[in-house]
């Protein structure tokens, strides 16, 4: 009952923030999750849940959405799908937890720190690169969200479109990951039974932030976000020892 109480309460914070700024969801989730469970129950339940969150919002932000760009990440996602799910099963849990919160705080550093410039001009080549990238992450940690973001947010979109999009990424490249995981024999009775447990905190969180988007500022929530990743990376990470 414990674990089953932190799983809701952890997928309701990932599901607010991740439909407010339109990614972030396993984030912010994942850091609490991977302190209870294994990650190779933690991050297949999350796939689950992310896409479930993400079907929520992707049906929001529909008419936003660019469906040109999407087939480039689809490329991409394949092959990360496999280099991530092999890297998953060669790789012990704590190495892969002390990546995983050296990654968050490297990431939510940079782009705190970082000149928010747009470049309108990027090639179907970083759509390769962010499907690669977002899928790897997304096998061994259960997050895809930021390579995704990145290449979104780099275009210079506006917000609806930005969400719009990334929903639809994130859809895409979920339901692959969870092609690979099926095809692996990863899923079983105990990811299932977690899903249960956080998919009705997600969606909840989520109805919650999609109405809470419409009135707060896009800007300052994902600062939130940034810092809330470091303070969930530097938990990871110490967490390890």
């Amino acid at each position: 009952m414990h674990n089953t109480l932190i799983f809701f309460f952890a997928w309701f914070l990932g599901g607010f923030v991740n439909n407010i700024t339109g990614f972030g969801a396993a984030m912010v989730a994942m850091p609490f999750i991977a302190a209870l469970v294994p990650l190779e129950i933690a991050v297949p339940t999350s796939t689950l849940i992310v896409l479930t969150l993400n079907l929520q919002m992707g049906w929001n932000y529909r008419h936003y959405i660019k469906w040109k760009r999407l087939r480039y990440l689809f490329v991409g996602g394949v092959a990360g799908t496999v280099f991530g799910l092999q890297l998953m099963q060669t790789t012990d849990n704590n190495t892969l937890k002390l990546g995983m919160g050296i990654f968050m705080v490297a990431y939510a550093g940079y782009w705190l720190l970082a000149p928010k410039k747009v470049h309108t001009g990027l090639g179907p080549g970083w759509g390769v690169l962010a499907g690669f990238a977002s899928t790897t992450l997304g096998a061994l940690f259960g997050f895809n969200g930021p390579p995704l973001a990145m290449y979104v947010f780099k275009l210079g979109w506006s917000q609806e479109e930005a969400k719009g999009v990334l929903a639809a990424c994130f859809i895409m490249t979920g339901v692959t990951i969870l092609a690979g995981q099926v095809l692996a024999g990863i899923h079983n009775i105990q990811t299932l039974t977690y899903y249960a447990a956080g998919c009705p905190g997600a969606l909840i969180g989520g109805a919650a932030g999609l109405f809470i988007s419409r009135f707060l500022s896009q800007r300052a929530y994902g600062n939130i976000l940034l810092l809330l990743i470091v303070t969930s990376g530097t938990y990871t990470m110490f967490s390890c020892f």
